[in-house]
């Protein structure tokens, strides 16, 4: 068998297989109020907008751009828009949406091709010279109309090449290089605001990091972002103001000192123009559209009777929460492993929502983070590191509902004092099990969740070291023998391969063995409330545990 022949590139060759693949995905002819006016939300891919007539104004990310004949703008993937048209001079025009795609190796020499957002340094919006507009337009409708005559199905070759004139024509109009560099240093002057906020911030400061004179600063600023530099950082400081009322016990004045104002009562005013309320308000209003980005969290705002504006829901799986379900305004779905996909649903659906404050716990990653605090003030409660009634005082705190806290607190451990002296006189050496059948294997519980309330409030025995899992631990079928539990709470997920590992487990020899299989102390539970770790479900394991143990 002859050896594979390889083809050699000459030292002088150019090589351009670093360079990113742009993907058409849909062309798109507007015309009128309805087609254009839309809610505020985010942009899943890139988005052209070619402008002919009307009139409207474009909000990206907090900055503003007007628009009217001549116009175009290009958003980034992610990036928060709003567009509002004027009702007597509607806009007509174009939307083409499209990705930026890059050459990864995806091993066994395998290529693959994965999604960049990084294609263009920001948004960007201008008029365009009437030349370039008018070649912009031609290209433009002659993909929506090529993207229209679908039965005709001409050569996707044209339809690629009048893409590629479309980019070529609108995009070094709106980023010569010398905007592009101008781009770059009022970007590093922002990120400067974000980092220094609550120091003096002059002009001449701003004006010295950009390598410009003051006044050739602010023009720039202003073609750029929309808003002068002071503008900029009044809106910086009144948004981590925002975060700061909703998630520190401070007082409006210690707030104001936090975030650069040393004028309490200009603090105040601003804070009023830019908001709507006084501070005042603000905080005591901050109770009242809250979206719960994280299920157990929700759970804490039901027990307290504060139903979340957003929140996870799974009308199938949730049961215990069906009478709130209804009054749940949006919903966001519940995926055990969300993708892009569903975090990009759940960022449409809340920033649809507007919520005043968005609680979470500290497994959301930065880039969803960021596109968050774009929507609302972010409150984060770190999960891991506190007890389910820690995470229920702090979120009473932050809902000024303490007292009712502290008396459903005391009512739930008067309940299980009650329940766990009855037990312990006739169950107190028995060795107990809570195991979990999941499609990626056999796990067991410590302190947290469904354990919490076993090995804690009811002070049952672990079969196992319980106070070394931080929340559960995989164990493999042999492992059951060596634990000797005399009573085991089993969990077997609905989906076909937890199903199949069960059928395998129930009918194995180690199974078999166990005493309490022999004993007949297997008892078979729900995955909720057993494995929500809240209050609310807490006080329904309480009852379940009752009826096993009696």
């Amino acid at each position: 068998m002859k050896n594979k022949e390889c083809i050699e590139m000459p030292d002088n060759a150019c090589r351009y297989d670093s360079d990113p693949l742009f993907r058409l995905l849909e062309a798109t002819s507007l015309h009128g109020i309805a087609d254009w006016e839309a809610d505020r939300r985010f942009a899943g891919d890139y988005l052209l907008l070619l402008i002919e007539s009307g009139n409207g104004e474009l909000l990206v990310d907090g900055s503003r751009f007007p628009l009217g004949p001549g116009n175009a703008a290009l958003l980034l993937p992610a990036s928060l828009f709003e567009l509002n048209a004027d009702p007597s001079k509607p806009l007509q025009g174009y939307r083409v949406s499209f990705q930026v795609l890059r050459e990864a190796d995806a091993g066994g020499g395998s290529l693959a091709f994965v999604k960049t957002n990084d294609a263009f340094p920001q948004s960007l919006a201008g008029v365009l010279p009437k030349l370039s507009f008018a070649e912009a337009v031609h290209a433009a409708a002659a993909i929506a109309g090529q993207r229209r005559r679908d039965e005709q199905r001409l050569q996707p070759f044209a339809r690629q090449q009048m893409f590629h004139r479309l980019l070529e024509t609108i995009v070094p109009q709106l980023e010569a290089p010398m905007q592009q560099a101008a781009a770059s240093a009022i970007a590093s002057t922002i990120a400067y605001m974000h980092t220094h906020y609550e120091e003096p911030i002059s002009r001449a400061t701003l004006a010295r990091i950009a390598g410009m004179s003051p006044w050739h600063y602010s023009r720039r600023f202003k073609e750029t972002t929309g808003r002068s530099p002071s503008e900029m950082l009044e809106s910086i400081r009144l948004d981590k103001a925002r975060e700061h009322l909703v998630s520190l016990d401070c007082t409006v004045r210690e707030v104001a000192q936090l975030v650069g104002y040393r004028d309490e009562s200009r603090f105040r005013r601003k804070f009023k123009e830019t908001v709507g309320i006084s501070p005042t308000m603000f905080i005591a209003r901050k109770r009242e559209k809250v979206a719960a980005l994280s299920y157990h969290y929700a759970a804490h705002m039901l027990t307290l009777q504060a139903v979340p504006l957003a929140t996870y829901v799974d009308r199938r799986r949730e049961s215990h929460r069906s009478a709130y379900h209804d009054a749940i305004p949006f919903h966001l779905k519940r995926v055990k492993q969300p993708d892009a996909d569903v975090w990009e649903s759940h960022l449409q659906a809340l920033a649809a929502a507007r919520p005043e404050v968005i609680l979470c716990d500290e497994f959301v990653d930065r880039q969803t983070g960021d596109s968050l605090a774009k929507i609302a003030p972010v409150v984060t409660i770190p999960w891991l590191e506190m007890t389910w009634r820690d995470h229920f005082r702090e979120i009473a705190s932050f809902l000024a509902k303490k007292r009712d806290a502290a008396a459903w607190l005391s009512g739930y451990e008067r309940k299980a004092e009650l329940l766990r002296k009855r037990i312990s006189g006739r169950f107190g050496s028995e060795r107990s099990l809570l195991l979990h059948i999941a499609s990626d294997g056999l796990h067991v519980y410590g302190n947290r969740n469904g354990g919490s309330v076993l090995f804690q409030d009811l002070d049952l025995t672990p079969a196992h070291n319980a106070a070394a899992i931080k929340v559960c631990r995989e164990i493999t079928a042999a492992e059951l023998t060596r634990l000797d539990c005399d009573r085991i709470l089993l969990i077997v997920d609905a989906d076909r391969e937890s199903q199949r590992r069960w059928d395998d487990l129930q009918t194995s020899a180690v199974w078999l063995a166990l005493p309490a299989v022999n004993r007949r102390t297997v008892h078979r539970i729900d995955e909720i409330p057993w494995l929500e770790y809240s209050p609310f479900a807490h006080t329904l394991v309480l009852d379940e545990a009752a009826r096993i143990w009696r």
